[in-house]
């Protein structure tokens, strides 16, 4: 006798729920672009299309860029699909979140150099210490820089906000890029909502989204403010004791 199997009774797998069509949707959408790049550079290779050794280069380093950003975009996947789970173990150890905002900005200085971008830090208020992962913290400040440096333009600014008050510490990265749109504000820290995707470059969309479940993990918010044409500001709230921190097994 053959096993029930679930489904709908004529040999059909079960349906999946909204939200899984639509990851399952997103994820095949966003890799297909890159399998079809591998798949035909590697073609070129294969059946000597690419002949010469500058256009086997090139296949090579294309495939390369393809297989990162599929690399990338899996372990986002799997980063956030853990922490959805509650699976992610967050560190209890005091961070200085001003020291670690100075070193997290002196490593995107040179980009921002290049880009004619001026980038800063500005501290006040008591002491900025917070209870948690110091890495998962860079990964917060990386992802908010990352963003607000791509969408500012030559002469403008990207400015790094750390305040502390005695129960809470805000950090905020605010810049004088494009701006976001009001309808694609309320859904920027969506997995996969990437706004305009003409200009999504190689975001994947996972990225803010992973940043929420961090600054959930550390008992803390996140919210964003943004006028077109004016720039953008998101802004982090942590407590400031060590009781605020929560953790997963």
């Amino acid at each position: 006798m053959q096993p029930r199997l679930p489904g709908n009774g004529q040999g059909e797998p079960p349906d999946l729920a909204p939200a899984q069509r639509d990851l399952v949707a997103n994820v095949a959408h966003d890799l297909r672009t890159p399998l079809t790049s591998v798949e035909g550079f590697a073609q070129a290779l294969v059946d000597g299309t690419a002949v010469t050794p500058a256009a086997q280069r090139q296949a090579a380093g294309a495939i390369y860029e393809e297989a990162g950003r599929m690399r990338r975009m899996v372990n986002q996947l799997l980063d956030l699909a853990r922490f959805e789970a509650g699976q992610v173990q967050v560190e209890r150890a005091p961070v200085d979140l001003a020291a670690l905002a100075r070193k997290r900005t002196q490593v995107w200085e040179p980009q921002a150099g290049e880009a004619g971008i001026a980038l800063r830090v500005e501290v006040s208020g008591a002491p900025v210490v917070v209870a948690g992962d110091e890495g998962r913290l860079a990964q917060v400040l990386d992802n908010l820089l990352s963003n607000a440096l791509k969408y500012t333009e030559a002469g403008g600014r990207v400015t790094v906000s750390v305040t502390g008050t005695p129960s809470e510490v805000l950090l905020t990265v605010a810049d004088t890029g494009e701006g976001i749109p009001s309808e694609a504000l309320e859904r920027i820290f969506e997995r996969f909502y990437r706004g305009d995707p003409s200009r999504g470059g190689e975001s994947t969309g996972l990225g803010l989204a992973i940043v929420r479940e961090i600054v959930r993990a550390h008992a803390g918010t996140i919210c964003a403010e943004s006028v077109v044409d004016v720039g953008s500001k998101f802004t982090v709230r942590f407590p400031a004791n060590a009781s605020g921190v929560s953790s997963a097994e």
